[in-house]
């Protein structure tokens, strides 16, 4: 006992010390003071296995993160510290080393990004009524992959929430400040809430019960405006109750499936007027991943993209360096002359046949060659059941393919990919799904190709607002960056449902309840809350939706001109702004 009184002292001291010369001796000291207790508990019959892990542990080792950090011997502390203040880092899962997330796992029970599991380690390291004060990220307030951390602060007294935004020129996301009190809150606590958005020095100030966000759709965190509060008691409230009971039943497209009656009976119980959520309304997923684009998707001839990969043609071919050589191709004019010499197939052979020979990214990973004249196009309103399911034979095997919309249109866009469906290719990406292995594909969802319903781009907010684009979408294949939804009611629901994403109110819900930072991801979209019309309100909503679809199609049709698509759209928007608030929100206050 008096040597581990002298280890704790030495260590306490090691703490304290002020030079690099005196650590040094102290750790020496440390070390030989660890070879005479292992010894000593040798002698005492403890055995060689624990003597030895004794004298392997340092302390002043970092490698030891987990163990390194030791309250009772840096500062004395035994029954936890009053106060824990911190900024930790913010290190995002794909930062953090494989050892180091196995030993995450092993501490906490969960790998995340390393700010969440600074969050509880500083409330582990609190003495009971002590205070933890951080500034980090704030996409633990929404996310699904922060609940936990969320669920933490909830167990505790939430003294304050401070959205600090993003004072920092350097730092890529958004911050807050989190005040949080190791204790269990009262029923009756109220948080201080401050918004620095506009004026870090003077914030707006809010009061907001703890219970509304221990009661808000996945314990989000949500700024309390009189305005935010009332969307969470019209709806907030109603999809917690709603995610609580079905969440299981449709996180994913395998479990949709699984529960079919049960959702179906759920959908025939539905009276206008009920929230609902949008997951058991509908169904739907991501798409097809091809593991080698190049092969299989070509552009449109006639379309800007088309004039882009003729351009880039001649300039790719020069990466082919043997090849080149090989034909005396020296500059971009000598492939631009070689090209022209072959025609579209001829084109087409010849990049597949390098890809094979130099790998499927010597020219740039998904860079896309293919141009495809109409000629190939198949009809797909005319396709067989079997013939979307397993490919198309003879020389028409092209159908539309969805890679999403980068320009961000709502309400109809023209896709310029189309993807070559010949029963071969089908064959292939079928029997090879899901293949280790590169240029391997994965096929997702197939039951929903070429069907009729609704997307939106996998990135759709800025870090201070979501802004959702969704269109209409029938009779193609699509990718995972164009995730596809479709109604389990009647077709013209999906018109509906597009306009209800579409607006101004369902934005503002996504962004407070469900996930405000950069990626909207299908199961984000599965948690809104979508009321059930009246044939009244459906027909109002299907008039908004082909007017503003008639709009995009002249847009793209060269009938109108951006402008005019623009100012038409902006009225449109309008109107269906003020129906969906009147509709969800009884009109504004």
């Amino acid at each position: 006992e008096a040597k581990e009184n002298q280890l704790k002292e030495l260590r306490h001291k090691y703490f304290t010390a002020n030079t690099r010369k005196e650590k040094i001796i102290l750790q020496k000291q440390d070390k030989k003071l660890r070879q005479e207790i292992a010894k000593m508990l040798e002698n005492d019959g403890w055995g060689t296995t624990v003597a030895q892990q004794i004298v392997a542990f340092d302390p002043y080792d970092q490698n030891h993160f987990a163990d390194w950090f030791d309250p009772e011997w840096m500062f004395g502390v035994t029954t936890g510290f009053d106060i824990v203040i911190g900024n930790p880092p913010y290190v995002s899962t794909k930062g953090v080393d494989e050892k180091d997330k196995k030993e995450l796992l092993k501490q906490y029970g969960f790998a995340d990004d390393t700010y969440n599991h600074f969050y509880f380690r500083g409330i582990q390291l609190l003495k009971d009524k002590g205070i933890l004060a951080y500034i980090s990220s704030k996409t633990f307030w929404t996310i699904q992959t922060k609940k936990n951390l969320r669920e933490l602060f909830l167990k505790n007294t939430i003294l304050q929430l401070f959205d600090t935004a993003n004072p920092f020129e350097s730092a890529m996301v958004d911050t807050c400040v989190a005040i949080v009190k190791k204790v269990s809150p009262s029923e009756e606590h109220t948080i201080t809430f401050l918004d620095g958005k506009k004026d870090l020095n003077k914030p707006e100030i809010y009061l907001v019960a703890q219970s509304v966000y221990a009661n808000a759709p996945n314990q989000v965190f949500f700024l309390p405006t009189p305005y935010n509060l009332k969307i969470y008691e019209r709806l907030g409230k109603k999809v917690n109750e709603l995610l609580k009971q079905w969440w299981d039943a449709i996180s994913t497209s395998k479990n949709i499936e699984k529960n079919k009656a049960k959702l179906e009976a759920y959908r025939n119980s539905l009276k206008p007027g009920d929230v609902t959520l949008l997951g058991l309304i509908t169904e739907g997923g991501v798409g097809i991943q091809t593991g080698n684009n190049g092969k299989y998707i070509g552009v449109l001839d006639g379309t800007k993209w088309a004039d882009i990969v003729r351009k880039q043609r001649h300039e790719k071919l020069l990466l082919a360096t043997a090849f080149c050589k090989k034909q005396d191709i020296n500059k971009k004019q000598d492939a631009q002359r070689f090209l022209e010499t072959l025609n579209e197939k001829e084109i087409r052979n010849l990049f597949d046949t390098l890809k094979e020979q130099y790998g499927r990214d010597v020219f740039g990973q998904g860079w896309l060659y293919r141009i495809v004249s109409k000629d190939e196009i198949a009809d797909v309103e005319k396709l067989t059941e079997k013939e979307k399911l397993n490919g198309i034979a003879g020389t028409k095997t092209f159908v539309p393919y969805d890679k999403g919309d980068k320009d961000g249109n709502r309400w109809y866009a023209p896709t310029p990919y189309y993807i070559d469906w010949s029963r071969e290719n089908v064959k292939f990406l079928k029997e090879n799904s899901g293949k280790k292995g590169e240029g391997m594909p994965v096929v997702r969802n197939p039951q929903f190709y070429f069907r009729e319903g609704f997307c939106w781009n996998l990135i759709n907010a800025t870090r201070s607002s979501v802004d959702l684009k969704v269109r209409y979408v029938n009779n193609s294949v699509y990718d995972v960056g164009s995730m596809r939804l479709m109604s389990n009611l009647n077709y013209r629901f999906n018109y509906y449902l597009i306009c209800i994403l579409n607006s101004e109110l369902e934005n503002k819900f996504a962004e407070l309840f469900v996930n405000f930072t950069l990626n909207f991801q299908i199961n984000d979209a599965r948690q809104l809350p979508i009321i059930i019309p009246t044939d009244e309100q459906l027909k109002a909503f299907e008039s908004i939706f082909n007017r503003a679809y008639k709009v995009q199609k002249q847009k793209f049709d060269g009938a109108i001109t951006e402008e005019e698509a623009g100012q038409a759209l902006a009225d449109i928007q309008k109107e269906l702004d003020m129906m969906v608030e009147e509709m969800y929100m009884g009109g504004k206050d």
